[in-house]
């Protein structure tokens, strides 16, 4: 999805709702230079409620989770953790929905019309992905379902477990940011299986887990409400079912956290002293302020913006963000104002235009609907104000940071570096920080790093993490 994820701008996250009306096929149409790039949403309705997929079918990219759906009255907001970015339209009735595709600070006027299954572009090719587990296994497979403690969610998993072993090291793998199934499945790859099956096969024990509202986990509450704290606490839930087996050894059982996991693995880790390791695969803990404004920042650099405007824009938004832990509801029009008149008398006539910078709006978007838009979803407010650094300091168990330093969505230098001086200064003796050359944010051997990028490697996981990560686990836990 290279022309979507360099034209538009990078965001976070998502939220679900809607009309039974609106169920069905719907594409539209940005401009791309000369071109026109179709996106094609696909609504559907669940035992859970409603929710998306979206196609992105000129640049082959198929099947992306939307991991909100909202439709109130008249109003539609879709969210997509995997581009960043959504939509967000006024539906007439009937065939279509007038709005915009946005993607961090910049958005485009975008129409949807109705179009049906038969005129949905459909996926060339199956791509290959030769590492995907196919039977026969040589390990046990279970699947498995259990509550948390006051039945409010319900959770459906995979537990596989090396044969002729009495005692072996067990992991739970802790998903990235965005709704997911227990395989991780993401533009044909089944990311965590991958690992589960690499795993096992060298004699460790895998937990992968479904999202909630993803296969057999079941929502528990409204998704606008819910933050990596409670997610942390899923976490804790699959943990205790582990220890409540008789067939694992309750000393060794550890954590593997990817993206956002790799922050709340800590924050689990830090409250329980019976977590035996954790292993923080690009972990944002340089926290999701810092995260967030290199992301857009990098985004703009792709859609043509120079340099220098484009750090300009990291002033501002940095500098709004920041305010957010202590800025209140009705308070934050005139926080944003404030921020952005002061920001806005520096700038060079330059820097206006290539932000289009208005009266009140930057990078295409009104000023305050763009950090409304932020500061009221929850799980956005809590990545933004949250501080990993706290959390890993307490964290005494064995630790593997590893991060590949072509990861474009999350700093592998800067974020490797904060792990090894807060585990140090904390007197944690048990860590490795290892950066992974030339790997991506899915640890794939990558030419670019770029998000679009993913979908054209055959690889899912690279050999080299996959052997890294294991041989650490057996290593420390024996």
């Amino acid at each position: 999805m290279k022309k979507v994820l360099t034209l538009c701008l990078m965001l976070l996250s998502g939220i679900a709702v809607f009309a039974a009306d609106i169920i069905g096929n719907w594409q539209g149409l940005i401009p791309v230079g000369d071109k026109k790039l179709r996106l094609v949403f696909h609504i559907n309705k669940s035992a859970n409620g409603f929710s998306s997929t979206f196609d992105s079918p000129d640049q082959n990219a198929f099947g992306i989770n939307c991991n909100n759906t909202s439709f109130t009255n008249d109003s539609l907001l879709i969210t997509i953790e995997a581009i960043k970015g959504g939509f967000k339209g006024k539906w007439n009735g009937a065939d279509e929905i007038k709005g915009v595709f946005f993607q961090g600070a910049g958005n485009i006027d975008m129409t949807l019309f109705r179009i049906t299954a038969n005129e949905s572009p459909k996926q060339p090719t199956v791509p290959n992905r030769p590492q995907t587990p196919k039977p026969p296994f040589q390990y046990d497979q279970e699947e498995v379902e259990y509550d948390n403690a006051d039945k409010t969610v319900h959770y459906g998993a995979t537990l596989t477990k090396p044969r002729n072993l009495k005692s072996f090291p067990t992991v739970i793998i802790i998903s990235g940011s965005g709704s997911q199934d227990r395989d991780g499945t993401l533009f044909g790859h089944k990311l965590y299986a991958v690992l589960a099956d690499y795993l096992t096969n060298q004699g460790i024990g895998v937990l992968r887990v479904d999202d909630r509202g993803m296969g057999k986990s079941s929502l528990g509450g409204d998704p606008k409400l819910l933050t990596s704290a409670d997610f942390s606490k899923d976490v804790e839930t699959s943990f205790n079912y582990l220890l409540s087996r008789a067939d694992l050894d309750k000393k060794k059982i550890g954590l593997i956290g990817h993206s956002e996991g790799g922050i709340i693995a800590p924050m689990v880790a830090a409250r329980r002293k019976d977590i035996a390791f954790i292993i923080l695969w690009a972990g944002p803990v340089e926290g999701g302020l810092q995260t967030n404004v290199e992301q857009n920042e990098h985004s703009l650099l792709n859609a043509g913006v120079d340099s220098l405007s484009a750090k300009e824009f990291s002033k501002l938004h940095s500098s709004i963000l920041s305010h957010f832990a202590d800025t209140k509801k009705e308070d934050l029009d005139t926080m944003v104002s404030l921020q952005f008149a002061s920001w806005k008398k520096g700038l060079s006539k330059e820097t206006v235009a290539a932000l289009y910078v208005k009266e009140s709006s930057v990078v295409g978007r009104e000023i305050h609907t763009l950090y409304h838009s932020l500061y009221d979803l929850a799980w956005m407010r809590f990545f933004i104000t949250y501080n990993p650094s706290q959390d890993l300091a307490k964290v005494t168990c064995p630790v593997l940071a590893i991060n590949g330093t072509k990861d474009t969505q999350v700093d592998a230098k800067k974020n490797l570096s904060i792990i090894k001086s807060v585990l140090s200064r904390s007197g944690n003796k048990h860590f490795q920080v290892t950066p992974l050359a030339s790997l991506n944010h899915l640890f794939q051997t990558a030419k670019t790093g770029e998000l679009a990028e993913y979908a054209t490697i055959e690889e899912t996981i690279s050999p080299l993490a996959l052997s890294l990560i294991a041989g650490w686990i057996k290593d420390e836990i024996k």
